[in-house]
């Protein structure tokens, strides 16, 4: 009985994360309609689950913003419980990750914390709402100059360095928004930064131009791995920056605090498999069993009346007759335990399938999904009939910022 009760509360576990969490599968419709330039139907095929969730929350407000929506009510919410929660630090050879738990128990990383910051800033200057979104663009600089003390060595990346330069631009600050330049300059020493540090005057027109929805994630004995599309080249800019190392540190991040942030769900969802299984196994042996055993009531039932038919007749020619009942007592028995052969066979085909099938429904590596793969600055106004375009300027800007979606 306690043996049931333990395996109950495993199933009922395994419930209970399989109906939050979302799977890596559940997004193939929303990610293929993104790529295929429809944010909108992206938005319209995203899965239903983890509503209001962090990662869910950026996803769909990324989405939104191209789709052209204006409501960012989830993206503030997560940014207000955050302020509120308490930033933790791990240490590995003088990095440092930093953790802030979210509501529903997901910790995002640093790139994602910033990006929330960011992408919030672009709807207030949609509603141009300039002093809001330039709270927004200074919290995002915060994480990346000031979280940690001077001192420790902490994340910081050119992509998102160039990105909120544009982000500064449009508000009409290019004073800050050189300041990240040049942190993206230090970082990577690409010449090609070096003219829009020189240049004190700001600029008339900036386009930021995103490249791509992100990596995908291929799995290797049991460990997840960001990578790019082979066809997922590098845009013909002269400042383009990557993004591929935001998701190899989330995944870095991941492994050092695995058991915090994957392994109950994991484990929970792993046992939900296995006790399918185990029932389908179960009622197999029971059902092949029960047709073997059937097999030889009916083969024995059918020898012992043919036997007594030929007895009851009183057939003088008995002696050669006898062997009938036995031969198809022999044949009926036979027929069903190989009946039931063929039914084990099925069962441990379907068990396998469950296996295999579970295991791929099993891949869950959370994170915010559908960001761009490469991040590129150029002081023009770019054109591409392929794009979604968001053009933004605040009345104290000399500069006009195109923001780019290429798919």
């Amino acid at each position: 009985m306690k043996a049931l009760s333990v395996l109950l509360l495993l199933f009922l576990l395994s419930a209970c994360t399989t109906s939050q969490v979302i799977r890596d599968s559940e997004y193939k419709y929303s990610e293929a309609a993104f790529k295929f330039s429809d944010p909108q139907k992206a938005l319209d095929e995203f899965p239903t689950k983890e509503k209001g969730g962090f990662v869910t929350s950026v996803e769909k407000s990324w989405l939104g913003l191209w789709a052209g929506k204006t409501d960012q009510v989830d993206l503030q919410r997560q940014s207000k419980t955050l302020e509120e929660r308490k930033y933790i630090s791990i240490s590995r050879e003088a990095e440092y990750f930093f953790m802030n738990e979210s509501e529903e128990g997901y910790i995002p990383s640093e790139h994602e914390i910033i990006l929330m910051h960011m992408i919030s800033a672009m709807y207030y200057m949609r509603a141009e709402k300039w002093e809001e979104a330039r709270v927004e663009v200074k919290s995002a600089s915060y994480f990346l100059e000031n979280f940690f003390h001077a001192d420790q060595k902490h994340f910081d990346d050119p992509a998102l360095r160039i990105w909120i330069a544009g982000l500064w631009a449009s508000l009409g600050e290019w004073n800050e928004a050189q300041v990240d330049l040049r942190r993206a300059y230090e970082m990577t020493n690409d010449p090609d930064i070096l003219p829009l540090l020189k240049d004190t005057k700001a600029p008339k027109e900036v386009s930021i131009v995103f490249d791509g929805t992100g990596p995908q994630v291929t799995w290797t004995f049991g460990e997840p791995f960001p990578t790019f599309d082979e066809k997922d080249m590098a845009p013909d800019f002269d400042v383009t920056f990557s993004t591929l190392p935001w998701f190899r540190r989330h995944q870095l991040r991941n492994s050092l605090i695995r058991d915090q942030i994957s392994k109950s769900n994991y484990m929970s969802q792993y046992y939900g498999i296995q006790l399918s299984k185990g029932g389908q196994q179960t009622i197999g042996f029971v059902s092949s069993s029960t047709v073997r055993l059937t097999g030889v009531v009916l083969g024995t039932a059918v020898t012992v009346g043919g036997l007594y038919l030929l007895a009851a007749s009183g057939s003088s020619g008995m002696g050669d007759a006898v062997i009938y009942p036995f031969i198809a007592g022999y044949w009926v028995g036979k027929l069903l335990w190989d009946g039931a052969d063929s039914i084990d066979s099925a069962i441990k085909k379907n068990v396998l399938e469950t296996d295999e099938r579970g295991r791929e429904d099993i891949k869950t590596y959370r994170y915010v999904r559908f960001l761009p793969s490469w991040v590129s600055f150029t002081s023009t106004a770019f054109r591409d009939n392929t794009k979604k375009q968001i053009t933004m300027k605040s009345p104290r800007s000399l500069t006009t910022v195109y923001f780019v979606q290429r798919f």
